[in-house]
């Protein structure tokens, strides 16, 4: 930013010198017709702008002067329409006139010239009656116009006056007559000037081709911006805007008789650039007008450019200032649209802000010029180059915004992408979801109903109770103990038979009851009866040791089924929030490949109960840095199909472990299944987005697109071997990633 800030304060500061010392730097005037330059020095000065008192015969076309001849201020009164009443019925501005001047040359031997750098008029130049040069044809009425500029030598003289006489003819102007003050200075000065504006003109209108073509090639490789456009054709529009208002550089390109192409260039450059100028802005601001009035505006200016293509010549310098009047409109709605964005501070505001005010005043100060008859110093071009060299480098840092910004909601798509598929596969898994949360709730309802009943009847048959002996209150607590730590699941025919034997054998002691004291025996895992508990069972405390025991361990045994069931719950809650977690910055963590491969399993465990054997063989392997997310994804869309390609039933492997592929080191994820296999036809396509072979209503074909993308994310690679009863699905990992 600073950079900017230093030219911009650097042109202002050369601009106000240079204006200043134009006007502090006085240039002999015309005195009734009369330029007195015997006092002064080309050396110090070597051009004079031809201001003061002309002498003007109107309606004739006179070498010399006459009893018709008047006098008139130029640039004060820029034209002749007030002279000529147009009295045949002639368009405003259409007549003749001749205007004189003498020159009282210097002391010093000076070659001098004249320079009309601006008319609209044909012309005839005469030196003391000689005719030293023409533009156009003042005799012909139908010859086509010229209006190049022109630089006429005077001939040498011994220091005697030189009578100039300019006869004008004007028929395509509403304004004749001299509108813009010819110079004159010493031919050697005044070549050198033409040349070096030429160069000058050349350099801006190049850098504004190049500046143009640029962002041409930004609006076709970055998203087709089209603030880029716009600003290409601007800088496309003005180049010619520069080159037709020059001194000579479009007529070297088009050549000596383009006057009237030059002419029509020069005004649809102008309100062809206003639109496109209009159309830049506004491609920045939309949210701040409605596009109805921007196309309304623009719709009322192509009507004159239009004109400028196909109108009459006259027409087009008619109309020039109501045209004029309208482009201000466009200029008011530039500055709104700009003094929105800066004051809203946007993204790039200050270049956007400080290189407009920069046009806005370089064109302003041309304007002013212009309205003054004027030609010097004139600086839009220069401020032409200026604004669109910023606004290439505000484009370029708004488009780099843009570009990321675009980039990061594509990456907020691609993982609400991943977020929809996993809803998806939520979709799918549901019902066996709700089953394996449904089936710990029964069990904690079931379990609470039965600790409560134990507890009221506890209670109530307590003072019919007999106290547990001291004697007999160790092995009452090994009972209690044995029911807090027993985790081993006994199977039913094992169970049955384990009953059986401690029916038989407390019969064989004598004692009363044996099926309950069995069955509290055999939920405990007690396969054999310890030869220390065979007195105080016998006993006649045995009874009361049984009642209390029995009660206790039921009420332990019923808190411990309530708090394995809502571990489970738990774990397939926070399995479910794992899965369905959202990472918006997507960043990279480290974690235990393992662990997210027991999350997924437990969502998916009530539907491989029903028929599928699972079976892991985890490695111990070192963590890796992934994307968390996505791989569970990975993880879902892999087992989620091989259990319906086994339409529930079959066989499911699921192996990690490390591998070295190519000199490369990765950890793997193997899945298997038993399934019917993969089509040899479709084995091509399965990672093709929305192919699927589901029914419809059952798959969105993106499965294994999502998992292709995330393992080529993480630099991966996935492998397929398939044959009749036997699908492998391979993944590679890198154990260290970029």
């Amino acid at each position: 930013m600073k950079p900017f800030y230093t030219l911009s304060t650097l042109f202002l500061i050369w601009f106000s010198i240079h204006s200043c010392t134009n006007l502090k730097t006085e240039s002999p005037k015309l005195k009734l017709g009369v330029l007195n330059l015997s006092n002064h020095s080309f050396s110090q000065k070597p051009v004079i702008p031809l201001a003061g008192e002309w002498k003007f015969t109107p309606g004739r076309l006179d070498v010399t002067e006459n009893s018709d001849t008047i006098l008139v201020t130029i640039p004060d009164t820029p034209h002749w329409n007030s002279y000529n009443s147009n009295n045949d019925d002639s368009f405003m501005g259409f007549g003749i006139g001749s205007y004189f001047f003498t020159i009282i040359p210097p002391k010093e031997p000076t070659t001098l010239s004249l320079d009309f750098n601006v008319i609209f008029s044909d012309c005839e130049i005469y030196q003391n009656g000689i005719l030293m040069g023409s533009i156009g044809n003042i005799h012909g009425k139908e010859d086509g116009f010229d209006r190049r500029p022109m630089q006429t030598v005077l001939l040498p003289t011994k220091n005697e006056p030189i009578h100039i006489s300019i006869l004008l003819r004007n028929r395509f102007y509403q304004a004749g007559g001299i509108r813009f003050l010819p110079l004159l200075g010493t031919s050697e000065y005044l070549a050198t000037v033409r040349d070096k504006e030429i160069f000058e003109q050349s350099l801006i209108v190049g850098g504004l081709f190049f500046l143009g073509l640029y962002q041409l090639g930004v609006f076709f490789t970055r998203g087709r911006i089209i603030g880029s456009l716009f600003l290409f054709l601007f800088c496309q529009i003005m180049a010619f805007q520069i080159l037709a208002t020059g001194t000579r550089s479009l007529f070297l390109i088009l050549g000596e008789n383009s006057s009237e192409l030059v002419f029509r260039i020069n005004f649809f450059s102008q309100y062809a650039g206003a639109i496109a100028g209009l159309y830049y802005f506004y491609s920045l601001t939309k949210e701040y007008l409605s596009s109805y009035f921007i196309h309304t505006m623009a719709g009322i200016i192509l009507i004159p450019v239009a004109n400028t293509v196909f109108g009459p010549i006259y027409l087009i310098s008619y109309l020039h200032l109501y045209v004029l009047t309208a482009l201000t409109f466009l200029l008011a709605i530039a500055i709104y649209l700009i003094i929105r964005y800066i004051k809203d501070k946007r993204y790039g505001y200050i270049y956007l802000g400080l290189s407009s005010i920069l046009l806005i005043g370089c064109a302003g100060n041309d304007i002013i010029l212009s309205l003054l008859n004027k030609t010097e110093p004139m600086v839009l071009s220069y401020g032409l180059l200026l604004f669109v060299f910023f606004q290439s480098l505000f484009l370029s840092k708004h488009i780099s915004n843009e570009i990321l910004t675009a980039e990061l909601d594509l990456k907020a798509a691609k993982y609400q992408l991943v977020q929809s598929e996993k809803m998806s596969s939520l979709g799918v898994m549901i019902a066996s979801v709700a089953h394996e949360i449904n089936s710990p709730l029964s069990a904690v309802i079931a379990s609470s109903t039965a600790i409560a009943e134990r507890m009221t009847e506890h209670f109530r048959l307590l003072p019919e109770t007999k106290p547990i002996p001291k004697e007999t209150f160790p092995i009452f607590l090994s009972l209690v103990e044995l029911a807090l730590t027993q985790n081993e699941l006994i199977p039913t025919k094992e169970m049955r038979q384990n009953k059986r034997d401690l029916t038989n054998y407390l019969e064989s002691l004598g004692l009363t009851d044996v099926e309950t004291k069995a069955d509290l025996f055999v939920s405990l895992g007690i396969r054999e009866i310890p030869e220390d508990w065979v007195p105080v069972l016998t006993n006649n405390e045995g009874t009361s040791f049984f009642v209390i025991a029995e009660r206790v361990v039921s009420i332990l045994q019923g808190t411990k089924t309530i708090r394995i069931a809502a571990n489970r719950a738990i774990k397939i809650a926070e399995s479910l929030k794992k899965f369905t977690h959202f990472d918006p910055k997507g960043e990279k963590q480290t974690i235990i490949l393992s662990d997210s491969l027991d999350m997924v399993l437990t969502i998916f465990e009530s539907s491989m109960k029903r028929g599928i054997e699972l079976i892991t063989e985890f490695e111990e392997i070192p963590p890796i840095e992934c994307y968390p997310d996505e791989l569970n994804q990975v993880w879902t869309n892999m087992i989620q199909n091989a259990i319906q390609s086994m339409n529930g039933k079959g066989n499911l492997k699921i192996k990690i472990g490390e591998k070295e592929n190519e000199g490369k080191f990765y950890v793997f994820v193997s899945i298997e299944d038993s399934g019917p296999g993969i089509p040899k036809d479709v084995e091509s396509k399965i990672f093709d987005p929305f192919f699927t072979t589901k029914p419809i209503g059952e798959g969105t074909g993106l499965g294994l697109y999502i998992t292709k993308q995330v393992i080529e994310k993480h630099k991966g690679i996935i492998d397929l071997e398939t044959k009749p009863g036997k699908t492998v699905f391979t993944i590679l990992l890198p154990q260290k990633t970029d």
